[in-house]
């Protein structure tokens, strides 16, 4: 699709795989990117303190007015309809965590071509609130009637930040079947950080591994 939306539950990973989505994109369509930051809600992982480094990837950054690290406006920019404009381009939209961060998306909701466009969920099993079934379908509701979109597909991207094993990826995993089997859902990618990748034997996994190569909390923040 020629749009993404990014959402989940806060600390579900939006952000970094919003990022690392990006620059995948680049890199492997050499089309120009649009990433749309509308996390007005958490002030500790957001996109819009990537601006500069982006730019190296052919991706502008839009969302806020103000784009200066630490900044905590809770306003979100016009220029994020060039993502709806711009048609020869690709544009990912990453929401602001639950329910009540996707909220910010309502001003841009009558300008989506749903025919263009996925609705992807991230889910990390080891959160509180997405950690069992009905947990993850509630939040998956809410978030639909929020943007007035069905959700497309799941990205499992269970992690403990940096205290994430190969053990707790593989764990995740069982949810996120048990999510795409109650919503007959595909698993797009399951997140795997560069370092775990590299250190062990992936044929266990059961979905498709997205290595996440930008970390952002090694990015300044």
């Amino acid at each position: 699709m020629r749009v993404t939306i990014i959402s989940g539950h806060y600390g579900s990973g939006k952000t970094t795989f919003s990022i690392n989505y990006g620059i995948y994109l680049s890199k492997t369509t050499n089309s120009h990117i649009y990433l749309a930051d509308l996390d007005v809600v958490n002030p500790y992982f957001r996109s819009r303190e990537h601006k500069e480094e982006l730019k190296n990837y052919n991706i502008d950054l839009l969302g806020t007015y103000i784009y200066t690290k630490g900044s905590d406006l809770p306003a979100v920019s016009g220029d994020v309809l060039s993502i709806f404009a711009s048609k020869n381009s690709l544009g990912i939209i990453d929401l602001g965590g639950n329910a009540v961060g996707a909220m910010s998306f309502g001003n841009f909701k009558d300008h989506v071509d749903k025919s263009e466009t996925d609705l992807f969920f991230v889910l990390n099993a080891s959160r509180l609130e997405t950690s069992t079934l009905n947990g993850v379908l509630e939040h998956m509701t809410k978030i639909e009637h929020t943007v007035d979109m069905k959700i497309t597909g799941i990205i499992h991207n269970t992690h403990f930040m940096e205290h994430t094993t190969y053990d707790d990826i593989i764990e995740g995993e069982k949810l996120a079947k048990e999510v795409s089997e109650a919503r007959n859902l595909p698993v797009i990618y399951s997140c795997v950080e560069r370092r775990i990748y590299n250190e062990n034997d992936n044929s266990k996994l059961n979905y498709k591994p997205f290595i996440l190569d930008f970390d952002i909390k090694s990015q300044g923040i």
